[in-house]
């Protein structure tokens, strides 16, 4: 789920608000000093205080609905929107009018597709098997292999903690895990991306081809991981900075704490409300070390808000514009580990700082249309990163 350095208080709680949220990153702005803090006696004073914050905004909110795929139609656009043209045809226009040059690096205004359309409104739309059960499988094996291994690399110092783990808040039965892209990470990548996947074709339409590579990584959640925040990852902007997709490598059941959605939350007047008042006050708490500061809850606000829950069976995903206020949950099972993997895109016209979850040697490496490009034309770029990865890793690179 690369966090930017947004002003918001993370919130954690060890009781779930019915078995039904799920597992958020730590933002970025989080930093160092927080980390440390976690490290030492501070950690538990930190836990109770964010907790406390969650479980009374988990008990205002509304019961969730699980959040549910629409029809994946196509656009109507001479220009062949996502996907490609529908059967119905738009009113013609009474006059012609001058075409507005695009922005360097967005995708050519046109009439947007029913699924952009959704994921405009709502800031958060549902793609069903966006990887097949054989991928879906195979990565959840690689992901498991590549956790013992990074675990024991760190352990032996042969590695950074930051070149194979992001941080998170509330660590204990909990990891973030940057993934390599090579093998069947690398698959799973290239089957969400290319060229005519549901995904890739969205993500080329709403942020365009020279968004930029901003995460690939694993959140795996076991059981007795507990409650994390209501939040945004990014400050509100008048075009969204970040989208990340969620993946989840095995069935979510409410038990093991899909991820809740408050949908329509990645407005200015959203974030108004949530933070109570004036925006600019809000910067300040990316510098608060601990991140305990916190405007008051917005009670009347999140009472009225709709809740959606990522219920995905395994291969399905949830796509989100990071503005969005969303949180997670417990995992409650008993013996059933939850793993989502994520990858997201950077819009690099918008400016914002984020941190990048993802291998140091990938950070700032890839576009979209490069890598859309790459898996159409096989032409090693992939290997090439690895293979500088793998060189950083040797070289002790943090």
């Amino acid at each position: 789920m690369a966090r930017c350095l947004c002003w918001l208080v993370i919130v954690s709680v060890v009781q779930a608000w019915q078995p039904t949220l799920s597992s958020p990153r730590r933002p970025a702005h989080l930093t160092t000093v927080s980390v440390l803090m976690q490290a030492g006696g501070l950690q538990a004073d930190q836990d109770r205080a964010v907790a406390e914050r969650a479980a009374k905004e988990l008990a205002i909110l509304q019961p969730g609905e699980p959040l549910l795929a629409v029809e994946q139609r196509r656009a109507v656009s001479s220009a062949g929107g996502f996907g490609g043209a529908s059967s119905s045809k738009a009113p013609a226009s009474k006059a012609k009018k001058k075409k507005k040059p695009a922005s360097k690096g967005r995708p050519p205004q046109r009439a947007r597709s029913s699924l952009a359309q959704e994921l405009r409104k709502e800031g958060v739309v549902r793609i069903d098997g966006a990887l097949t059960p054989a991928e879906t499988a195979l990565l959840r094996d690689f992901v498991d292999s590549e956790r013992a291994e990074a675990t024991r690399a760190v352990a032996a110092g042969e590695v950074a903690h930051d070149a194979r783990f992001a941080g998170l808040v509330l660590l204990e039965n909990r990891c973030d895990l940057l993934l390599p892209l090579r093998g069947p990470s690398l698959a799973a990548v290239s089957s969400l991306l290319k060229r005519g996947s549901v995904l890739g074709d969205l993500l080329t339409e709403v942020v365009g081809d020279a968004a930029v590579l901003q995460e690939v990584a694993c959140l795996i959640s076991e059981p007795g991981s507990q409650q994390q925040p209501l939040h945004p990852d990014t400050p509100w902007s008048s075009r969204p900075s970040l989208y990340a997709a969620f993946v989840a490598l095995q069935d979510v059941d409410l038990e093991m704490g899909p991820t809740v959605y408050l949908p329509g939350t990645q407005t200015q007047e959203a974030h108004q409300h949530f933070y109570g008042g004036a925006m600019e006050a809000h910067d300040a708490m990316a510098h608060q070390s601990a991140g305990l500061r916190s405007p008051p809850i917005a009670t009347d606000f999140l009472a009225s808000r709709q809740v959606k829950l990522g219920t995905l069976r395994a291969g399905d995903l949830a796509l989100y514009n990071q503005q969005v206020l969303h949180c997670g949950s417990a995992n409650l099972s008993e013996d059933r580990v939850r793993r989502q993997f994520y990858l997201s895109v950077r819009d690099p016209t918008v400016p914002v700082q984020a941190r990048a979850s993802m291998r140091p040697a990938f950070v700032n490496k890839l576009t979209l249309g490069q890598i859309r490009d790459e898996i159409a034309s096989s032409t090693g770029l992939f290997e090439r990163l690895d293979a500088l990865d793998a060189a950083c890793m040797r070289k002790g690179a943090p």
